[in-house]
């Protein structure tokens, strides 16, 4: 089976929602078993992502970014588990396999921004300091729409244009 366009932009859309909570970890949408089932409902297989949900919710149980790690990528782990077993027909057990250098590549990513949005601390104590608030809120959320950004961009380059090539 294929992804469609609207399928991909769906699924990229969730991806930067969920995104968004992984970042502020907010209401822990971005667990593997939420991502896999609401990514099988939008590719139309609802019964593929809760089957994909349990396993790689499974893998990924135990990982969590305790004291400066950070574990692979659970969005990605769980999106591309289910599209590609939805696309090839393999078991989600399988495919948690393949999904395993997506959610890594997301995981640098996400250590990248780490180090890189490190920088708007010393704008943000000037803000501070000057208590205006207006530029220390718009350079405070900068960082989670730029995250969001990139996880729907991600999501929607692997999901949609990786489908597109065995198509």
């Amino acid at each position: 089976m294929t992804v469609t366009l609207g399928e991909g932009l769906l699924v990229s859309l969730f991806a930067l929602i969920a995104g968004i909570d992984f970042w502020l970890e907010g209401f822990y949408i971005f667990r593997p078993m939420i991502v896999c089932t609401v990514t099988g409902f939008l590719l139309g297989d609802l019964k593929l992502g809760i089957i994909a949900g349990g396993l790689t919710e499974l893998a990924f149980a135990g990982l969590t970014p305790v004291g400066g790690t950070q574990p692979p990528n659970p969005i990605m782990a769980g999106i591309m588990t289910v599209v590609i077993a939805h696309t090839t027909g393999h078991s989600p057990a399988t495919a948690i396999g393949l999904a395993l250098p997506f959610s890594i590549l997301m995981q640098y990513i996400i250590l990248f921004y780490y180090s890189a949005f490190s920088v708007f601390t010393k704008k943000l104590d000037e803000y501070a300091k000057e208590a205006d608030t207006k530029k220390f809120s718009r350079l405070a959320f900068m960082p989670t729409i730029l995250v969001a950004i990139t996880y729907a961009v991600m999501a929607f380059l692997c999901v949609y244009g990786g489908t597109r090539s065995n198509a």
